[in-house]
């Protein structure tokens, strides 16, 4: 793991960082999504960037999971496609400027592409975690943050630490910038 973790590239994650401080002081939203172990920790990835991240007497970060409702993710698979399940969603939410995480092991599951495709064509950058070589989700990205492993265990422990870091950046950039505003 500490092997694996010296590959990541740590500019790419100071740049996912920064476009999560951009969104919340423009006060744009976060999606983030991804099946099975991803959708857990896409969840998480929005409660931290919600709550981890917030500042008492300061504007919040606008951050969703799309994976939390199970009855609309349902809904949208068996009555239109499940390859729809994600941008469905986007379509519905989504506006130019506003972020979509994509959490793939693989980088190829078909309903986080057909998601990862609408968000470039709307003005919707695209931030990509994945394992293996990127799958064809790394040409679907603005930025790309690849865990360059094919063992699903590692890769997302390692998303996980992505998103904690990235919270723990928010939540300190906010403090920061509260604290020049106060005149402290």
């Amino acid at each position: 793991m500490t092997e694996l973790m010296g590959r990541i590239d740590c500019r790419g994650i100071d740049a996912f960082a920064e476009l999560v401080v951009d969104a919340w002081r423009n006060d744009r939203r976060v999606f983030v999504f991804g099946n099975g172990g991803s959708a857990s920790t896409a969840s998480h990835h929005a409660c931290d960037l919600l709550k981890t991240a917030a500042v008492d007497g300061q504007r919040r970060l606008n951050a969703f999971s799309l994976v939390d409702n199970v009855g609309i993710g349902t809904a949208i698979g068996n009555d239109l496609d499940y390859g729809d399940t994600f941008a469905y969603l986007l379509e519905t939410y989504a506006k130019p400027g506003d972020l979509a995480v994509a959490i793939s092991g693989s980088g190829n599951s078909p309903n986080v592409l057909r998601a990862c495709a609408w968000a470039r064509e709307n003005g919707v950058k695209v931030i990509a975690l994945t394992g293996f070589a990127g799958g064809k989700l790394k040409d679907l990205a603005d930025l790309h943050i690849n865990v360059p492993s094919d063992n699903y265990g590692y890769i997302e422990d390692l998303h996980l630490a992505i998103g904690h870091m990235v919270a723990q950046i928010l939540k300190s950039r906010v403090t920061a910038e509260a604290n020049t505003t106060c005149g402290s």
